[in-house]
């Protein structure tokens, strides 16, 4: 029985996008059922047509850096949790991780493909228009979603997530193509949309560190995007609006004071900023096992000793690092920090040496990387699943868009 060739199901790369897309926004277990679905549609696809070889493919430079980083990362967690005798959290792990890289892989097989992209960018622009209007209702109500019921909540963004900082760390990640859109085709009412809806996610889940990062990078892409003229206009515009904020009593101002004040409602520690307790506790923990980590799934009995050790065993909150690499170096020694850094990193030199896309969206997959590294200093990004997703995700895209002329839709 010969093979169907791929051609005769067009419709099935935009599908395989578009639930992609479709499950951004929910939790965990959302995202890993969509993930699962375009998996399966994907393997369909491809074994129904005439493509080139596995071996071939996967060894080009792009998956095979890509794969050799992300295997950096992945083994080692994996190994010392093993080590620790959580053979369950470790098999969980590497799932995670083999199904989060599988998005960058397949966007490179579907590049080729027949895809509808004005389907997919008028699916992420209502999506993020749609969670921009969420994120300002919990801001000016108070609700969150628990399971499929409404619960009271602080005046918070925090979308369908479990946390506002998940909320934020995800926006940040789409935030350099959304702003860099906007300045470079004004004119599409997408645009519009999709940098209102991040502008209101970014302010709502109040990250100080999304926001200042956000900050640097949306002045970057001004300098960069826009003409002397609408430079001087945008600038002004946004001076007036930072004096706004901090000058009219909003919950964005009382955040900034907080944090700037090292007054938190929460704060436990003598430190000017808890973080740098878990930071200091969690080198402890580096300098333990620095080689091979102490793995995943760890919990507040395992940090315990080291909190304990620096005399901060009456912490109520025994967190985890409060940064992406110390908590990578805790997990997986120093090797699996410096694939995150490398990671990082070889994808800001990929995107930087792209000459086949649009300034404007080479600036902006230039960015990304930067603007995540940066907010890394402060949360464990990389380690929440639903932020991984998106990384991934937009990750993937950068590389599709690559080798595509005018993909930079």
């Amino acid at each position: 029985m010969s093979m169907v060739p791929a051609s005769d199901f067009k419709i099935l790369p935009t599908a395989i996008v578009f639930v992609l897309l479709l499950v951004t926004p929910l939790g965990v277990a959302g995202q890993n059922v969509g993930l699962a679905i375009a998996i399966i549609g994907f393997l369909f696809w491809t074994f129904q047509g005439r493509h080139r070889k596995a071996e071939k493919f996967f060894a080009a430079g792009p998956i095979s850096q890509f794969i050799t980083l992300w295997a950096l990362f992945t083994i080692p967690i994996a190994m010392a949790t093993i080590r620790r005798g959580a053979i369950q959290d470790s098999a969980r792990f590497v799932l995670g991780q083999v199904m989060a890289a599988a998005m960058v892989v397949g966007a490179l097989r579907l590049r080729t493909a027949f895809m509808r992209r004005d389907v997919l960018l008028n699916t992420a622009t209502l999506l993020i228009g749609f969670m921009g209007v969420i994120a300002a209702s919990q801001m000016l109500i108070g609700w969150k979603l628990e399971g499929i019921k409404f619960a009271d909540q602080i005046k918070r963004a925090q979308g369908f997530y479990s946390h506002p900082l998940t909320f934020a760390y995800v926006s940040l990640v789409f935030m350099p193509w959304g702003f860099a859109r906007v300045m470079a085709r004004p004119k599409q009412w997408q645009s519009w949309v999709i940098a209102l809806g991040l502008a209101l996610i970014l302010t709502t889940t109040q990250s100080v560190t999304v926001l200042c990062v956000s900050a640097l990078v949306v002045f970057f892409l001004m300098t960069r995007l826009l003409s002397k003229k609408h430079l001087v206009i945008s600038t002004l515009l946004a001076v007036t609006a930072v004096a706004t904020l901090i000058n009219t009593p909003n919950p964005i101002q009382t955040k900034f004071q907080m944090v700037l004040s090292g007054q938190r409602g929460d704060h436990e520690t003598p430190y000017p900023d808890d973080r740098m307790a878990f930071w200091h506790a969690h080198w402890e923990m580096i300098k333990d096992s620095p080689w091979l980590g102490h793995g995943t799934g760890l919990e507040a009995v395992d940090r315990r000793p080291y909190y304990e050790a620096l005399g901060l065993g009456h912490l109520k909150r025994m967190y985890e690092a409060h940064n992406m690499y110390l908590q990578a170096a805790v997990e997986g020694g120093v090797i699996a920090s410096l694939a995150v850094m490398a990671f990082l990193a070889w994808w800001f030199r990929i995107a930087k040496k792209n000459r086949a896309t649009e300034e404007w969206f080479r600036l902006a997959m230039m960015c990304t990387p930067v603007a995540f590294a940066l907010g890394g200093l402060t949360q464990n990004a990389i380690q929440d699943s639903e932020v991984r997703y998106s990384l991934m995700l937009l990750c993937g895209f950068s590389l599709w868009f690559k080798r595509n002329d005018d993909l930079s839709t």
